[in-house]
């Protein structure tokens, strides 16, 4: 029997030939960003903007970083960086509840793969908030953060 046959050389693989195509493209950034960025239900911000004036009640949240939090987010929202989903997500939001995740923008991929682990967690009404805070100021709506602030110092 061939050392290959028994996977005892790792390194059988180097002389195989690989095409460009043996690679998914949907999933070459993180953990299948690509396809979690399409999967799930969406809301504009000026979709969000609408909710917020109705009244509705739902939880805005963001899973930026605590230092990009601090800076700059959407007001009213609460931040739970997407590391800790898991551990958090039980002790401030309610499985029932209207959950808006949102990230930095339109390309990261991290307010999807926090509506993923929401999801996962038996979340029943979680919306992902296309292009994320800088969307969300580029149409002149309301930002709150340290940034904000040092701007008006300025």
């Amino acid at each position: 029997m061939d050392k290959r046959e028994l996977g005892e050389d790792y390194r059988w693989n180097l002389d195989r030939h690989v095409r460009a195509d043996d690679f998914n493209k949907m999933n070459d950034v993180g953990i299948f960003a690509g396809a979690l960025l399409s999967m799930y239900r969406t809301i504009s911000c000026e979709e969000l903007k609408r909710l917020m004036e109705s009244g509705e009640k739902f939880t805005l949240l963001s899973v930026t970083p605590p230092e990009e939090y601090e800076k700059e987010h959407i007001c009213g929202s609460i931040n739970i960086p997407v590391p800790f989903i898991e551990r958090d997500a039980l002790k401030y939001l309610s499985p029932s509840d209207l959950i808006i995740v949102y990230g930095r923008d339109s390309g990261s991929a991290s307010s999807a793969v926090a509506v993923d682990k929401l999801v996962t967690l038996a979340y029943k009404n979680v919306l992902r908030c296309q292009g994320g805070v800088e969307e969300w100021k580029k149409a002149g709506y309301c930002v709150e953060g340290t940034a904000r602030e040092d701007r008006k110092a300025a």
